[in-house]
């Protein structure tokens, strides 16, 4: 299947502060969009093997740089999706 013929209605909710960060990713993590593939870092990797509870713990305890580096990996791998699938 092509990139450019595939669509979803997903959206990332945008992020301002660590909650919201967290909040942010955990709902990636739930809705598991196919983009994530995209994601390589070590963190993203043990982050998506937990389950969504435990890994919501997990970044609660983390600090907040770690967090903030987590979300805009994931936030860049959801700008070049959407860029790859808009509308011509």
């Amino acid at each position: 299947m092509n990139l450019e013929t595939m669509k979803t209605t997903f959206r990332m909710l945008p992020a301002s502060d660590k909650d919201q960060a967290i909040n942010s990713i955990i709902d990636v993590l739930y809705e598991n969009p196919l983009w994530t593939n995209k994601c390589t870092s070590d963190l993203f990797a043990v982050i998506k093997s937990l389950t969504v509870t435990d890994a919501e713990t997990l970044l609660k305890r983390m600090p907040f740089a770690q967090v903030q580096n987590l979300y805009v990996e994931i936030r860049t791998q959801y700008y070049k999706f959407e860029e790859i699938t808009k509308w011509k």
